[in-house]
C-alpha cells in the first residue's frame, strides 16, 4: 500500500507515492521535503476538513484519469484464435513471472483500492488479481486467466466482458514464432480500432 501525493503549483502538478507504513505516521511536513520543498514563506496548515478534501479529491479527478485498468491476455504457443487464447485456464512459470514485474497479486475479497470493475464482495469475477500503483494512479489488471472460466462456454464471455472494456491489452506470447495478430480477435466484445495492443514475446 502507498500514500498518493499531489502538489499542485503554477509552473505545474507533481505526483509521487510514499510507501505506507502503519508503525510510522506521514506529516505534510514530510510529504513536502519530498517534494523538495525544504523553505516556505509562510507555515503550511494541514487541512482536515471532510469537505475541502472531497472538493480536492473532484479537481483531481476532472484534471484527467486516476486510476486504470488494463487487460492481460496469455497466449500458448502456435494459438491463433480468441477461443484458444480466451480458454486458457493457467499460464505458464515465464507468465506468472511476468505478472510479478506488472504488479502484486492480490485477494480481492474485500480489497478496499481500486478495483478496476471487479467484484470484491461474492468473488463472482475471480478470488484474485493482479494490482500496483505507478506515479499516483492505481492500476487494475484484467488477467484473462485469472477472470472466471467456463468449460461449457467456448467464447468465454466472462473474460471477454472485462478485457473487452480495457483501452489496453498485453498480450503475452509463448513461443519464438508468435502467431497473434489483433485481426484474431473477432469478439463483439472487443473493438480493434478502439484498443492498443502491446504484445510482450517468450
Amino acid at each position: 500500500m502507498q500514500h498518493r501525493c499531489i502538489l499542485w503549483h503554477r509552473s505545474g502538478n507533481q505526483r509521487l507515492c510514499l510507501p505506507l507504513t502503519p508503525s510510522k505516521s506521514v506529516n505534510y511536513k514530510t510529504i513536502l521535503q519530498k517534494f523538495g520543498m525544504t523553505k516556505f514563506d509562510k507555515a503550511p496548515r494541514e487541512l482536515v476538513s471532510p469537505a475541502i478534501q472531497k472538493d480536492l479529491l473532484t479537481l483531481e479527478e476532472q484534471e484527467g484519469a486516476v486510476n486504470f485498468k488494463f487487460g492481460v491476455l496469455y497466449c500458448k504457443e502456435s494459438q491463433s484464435a480468441e477461443t484458444e487464447m480466451f480458454s486458457n485456464e493457467s499460464g505458464s512459470e515465464h507468465f506468472r513471472k511476468f505478472l510479478d514485474l506488472l504488479g502484486d497479486t492480490v485477494q480481492l475479497l474485500d480489497f478496499d483500492r481500486f478495483r478496476g470493475g471487479l467484484d470484491v464482495k461474492t468473488n463472482t469475477t475471480g478470488t484474485e488479481s493482479v494490482y500496483t500503483v505507478y506515479k499516483g494512479h492505481e492500476i487494475m489488471f484484467h488477467v484473462s486467466t485469472m477472470l472466471p472460466y467456463s468449460p461449457d462456454n467456448p467464447q468465454q464471455v466472462e473474460r471477454k466482458r472485462h478485457i473487452g472494456n480495457d483501452i489496453c491489452v498485453i498480450v503475452f506470447c509463448e513461443g519464438k514464432y508468435p502467431s497473434f495478430r489483433p485481426s484474431s480477435i473477432k469478439s463483439k466484445f472487443i473493438r480493434i480500432l478502439s484498443h492498443c495492443y502491446l504484445m510482450i514475446l517468450f
